[in-house]
């Protein structure tokens, strides 16, 4: 039985199907020798190369669909280019037999909160196409800007250079004399520029933006930063519904443990595309 190669290679947890179809027009995959086309099929028996590695084997076998969330600290990247030495979000995930994780949705160097990632690039790929649509929620620390007086009214809205942003909750949530932590919400993804915007507008100063729910999935309140947990159950279900499709059991260990640094972090120089 044949099958698209972008698609094989994206739900092995090779990359999404974008990348790997960059990586085809790049020349960096290749099928019984030659290089591998844009929309090709390939079947069983095929051998497949990516960067120099045969993956043929790894292609063979069936993915059981595994989804994490992580608690990403500031100061991590998804991916690090080549001479980049930034810490990688990869180091302190738990290991895969073959592929690697890939982000559902996205959080930038500067920015913390829940990551959601699964082995599943083509599953990832479905996922973010709907992302724009999702509700957000994050938790905003702001900075009282007098000592004396009431804090001041946040708007539900703010005019950005290209467009109106709308929020669908801007409320105290906790804090003391000098910090308040706030619920923001917002019934479609919102850019993390206009959260900020949201309180500039308002003359407060933000000290940290942390986003803790995206679309149905929720940061576990008990889930320290730079660790991650497998989800499984009604959650995992709610992801692939979202995916339109439905999640295949699951076998083996049963997941649930929080995941700290890999033994040893990251090998230096690798090539990888408090509420």
């Amino acid at each position: 039985m044949s099958e698209r190669l972008h698609k094989l290679l994206a739900q092995h947890g090779l990359g999404s199907r974008r990348q790997v179809e960059d990586w085809i027009r790049e020349g960096r995959v290749l099928v019984n020798g030659r290089a591998a086309e844009i929309g090709q099929q390939v079947q069983s028996g095929d051998k497949v190369v990516v960067d120099g590695r045969d993956v043929t084997r790894l292609l063979a076998v069936e993915q059981r669909l595994r989804v994490i969330v992580y608690h990403k600290p500031v100061g991590e990247i998804l991916r690090r280019q080549e001479g980049d030495d930034r810490e990688e979000v990869d180091a302190r995930l738990p290991r895969l037999h073959g592929g690697r994780w890939v982000a559902v949705n996205a959080l930038g160097f500067g920015e913390d909160g829940l990551l959601v990632l699964t082995n599943d690039g083509t599953f990832a790929s479905a996922i973010a196409r709907r992302g724009h649509e999702l509700p957000v929620e994050y938790r905003v620390r702001a900075l009282k800007p007098e000592l004396e007086g009431e804090w001041p009214e946040i708007p539900l809205s703010v005019d950005l250079e290209t467009a109106t942003v709308n929020f669908s909750a801007v409320e105290p949530a906790d804090g003391g004399a000098l910090n308040m932590w706030f619920r923001v919400a917002a019934e479609r993804t919102v850019p993390r520029g206009a959260v900020r915007a949201l309180f500039d507008a308002a003359g407060l100063k933000v000290s940290r933006i942390m986003l803790v729910q995206w679309g149905p999935m929720k940061l576990p309140r008990d889930l320290p930063r730079g660790r991650s947990r497998e989800i499984e159950g009604a959650d995992l279900d709610a992801l692939a519904a979202l995916a339109g499709r439905a999640a295949k059991p699951t076998t083996g260990r049963k997941p649930g443990g929080s995941h700290g640094p890999r033994r040893g972090g990251a090998k230096p120089g690798r090539r990888t595309g408090g509420r």
